[in-house]
């Protein structure tokens, strides 16, 4: 972890997103650049805002930034004011930069009084080709429970891969005094139709085995790591992920999720489409997204 990427919110009057990363940053010997986006003016905006006034705001906002920046002295800072597109501009910023993370403040976009991901927190989550922290609203003091969601596969590298990295940045969250679960969700597949064909007995005799094996993986997954992530806690949750993940988070006081977002299926796979909109609606804390080893974001010129 060498560069932190944070997009702030001059308009807030709380940044955690700002606190997090300077957390991270302190433990990691990171260094931070703080960005914000002056949006593309709508064209009704233009006869009003255009030049004189458009130049004030982004003078504003660039001396917010120099000001949020001058008061961070034990971690190399840098500062940019960016403009157009959110999303696209962060995502620029991001493969320019070679940012290991990006950090924001999640459902800035949205007007609703509960907090919910936006759009630009989707567009970041499915196409930024670095981790992206989204940080809730009662995301201010450090991490105490961290919550790591994998789907161990050993026949797969590339989910493994995507693994380790989940694992390696939920420790990193974590830190020395956050308390660190691993969990994965677990379904006995075709259970339905096989309790109309199979005995009481052969039914429990599959599930039990079902159970058992993604137990043996997911063991053999966090002992992969050694004491590499200190005290952890292993959890299996049976059933699918969008009901069991964001129901341990809201009975456990989970403060960070750590996932991956890109994947054939399990956990891993459960930011794509309908599942995620199910998942991210009821998940209203910190989310911590990573893509797989590889992944090629559309925005990256290099990739085109």
């Amino acid at each position: 972890m060498e560069r932190i990427l944070v997009d702030t919110d001059s308009g807030s009057a709380q940044q955690a997103c700002v606190e997090q990363a300077l957390q991270l940053a302190r433990r990691t010997g990171a260094s931070l650049r703080i960005v914000e986006v002056l949006p593309d003016l709508p064209p009704q905006a233009r006869p009003y805002l255009e030049g004189r006034l458009e130049g004030a705001l982004a003078a504003h906002l660039t001396e917010g930034l120099t000001r949020l920046a001058a008061g961070i002295h034990d971690v190399p800072v840098s500062t940019a004011l960016l403009r157009g597109r959110p999303s696209s501009a962060l995502i620029r910023e991001a493969v320019d930069w070679k940012a290991d993370l990006l950090i924001r403040s999640h459902a800035r976009d949205l007007a609703e009084p509960k907090p919910r991901f936006g759009a630009v927190d989707m567009e970041l989550l499915r196409q930024c080709p670095c981790p992206v922290w989204l940080v809730g609203p009662d995301g201010l003091g450090p991490a105490r429970r961290v919550l790591a969601a994998v789907h161990a596969n050993p026949e797969d590298a590339l989910e493994q891969r995507l693994n380790h990295s989940i694992l390696e940045l939920a420790r990193l969250v974590a830190g020395e005094t956050g308390q660190l679960t691993v969990t994965q969700a677990w379904a006995p597949f075709g259970e339905n139709l096989l309790r109309h064909r199979l005995s009481p007995a052969e039914l429990q005799e599959y599930v039990t085995q079902t159970r058992d094996l993604a137990r043996t993986a997911l063991d053999a997954l966090v002992a992969e790591f050694a004491g590499g992530l200190g005290e952890v806690t292993i959890e299996l949750l049976r059933g699918e992920p969008e009901d069991v993940i964001p129901a341990f988070v809201q009975t456990h006081g989970v403060d960070v999720v750590v996932l991956g977002t890109v994947a054939r299926g399990g956990v891993a796979g459960l930011l794509m489409g309908n599942t995620a909109e199910r998942v991210l609606q009821r998940l209203h804390g910190s989310v911590l997204a990573v893509k797989p080893p590889g992944f090629q974001s559309p925005l990256d010129p290099e990739q085109g």
